[in-house]
């Protein structure tokens, strides 16, 4: 059975703060998305509050890629307990983060190498600080990054929305939620 198409590049959160002139100026980056072969699914942790539904998506991103066997790392920040519905199991990663971005200063890296991981699912809070940040370095560091709109949240729409938008058009591929979980790619990856 053919996989439903995915929606326009540009038919997400953003795409009422975005004129038809910026839409032409960042046309080039337009491209398709999907999930990079043995991918992690990273949740950011935020370091403060941020309510939203988007806690729900990401509960649900996260219990489909335990369901497939993908390997999940939990990015906290100092001095903060993970959010109950999104804390890390006993057999999952949890790496402590020092500032914005889950590589900086941490042992991201070396995690996602012994798993063995290729590209990354993001989850969590702030978009427009950590998510934004752990997507970019995420990027630099080799790593297809993918992302749900739904499962990133922020402390205002705005912030989510234009962060997204600088995720999706430079570090990494912003897709509904139902569209995520659809990718083959997102699968249980090859024994380690």
């Amino acid at each position: 059975m053919a996989r439903p198409p995915m929606r326009d590049f540009e038919d997400y959160c953003w795409r009422e703060l975005i004129s038809p002139q910026v839409r032409y100026i960042y046309s080039p980056y337009v491209r398709e998305r999907n999930v990079g072969t043995q991918p992690a699914l990273l949740v950011v942790h935020p370091g403060i509050a941020v309510a939203g539904p988007w806690t729900e998506a990401a509960v649900q991103l996260l219990d489909a890629a335990r369901a497939r066997g993908i390997p999940v790392v939990h990015s906290v920040p100092p001095d903060t307990r993970a959010a109950t519905a999104l804390a890390a199991r006993a057999t999952e990663a949890l790496v402590a983060r020092p500032c914005e971005s889950a590589f900086f200063s941490s042992d991201l890296e070396r995690v996602l190498t012994r798993l063995d991981a290729q590209s990354l699912v993001l989850c969590g809070a702030p978009t427009s600080g950590a998510v934004r940040a752990s997507a970019v370095e995420g990027k630099s560091f080799g790593y297809r990054v993918a992302l749900a709109e739904e499962a990133v949240g922020d402390l205002t729409a705005m912030l989510h929305q234009l962060a997204l938008f600088d995720i999706a058009h430079k570090y990494g591929d912003v897709m509904a939620l139902d569209e995520l979980l659809d990718q083959p790619t997102f699968t249980m990856t090859p024994a380690r």
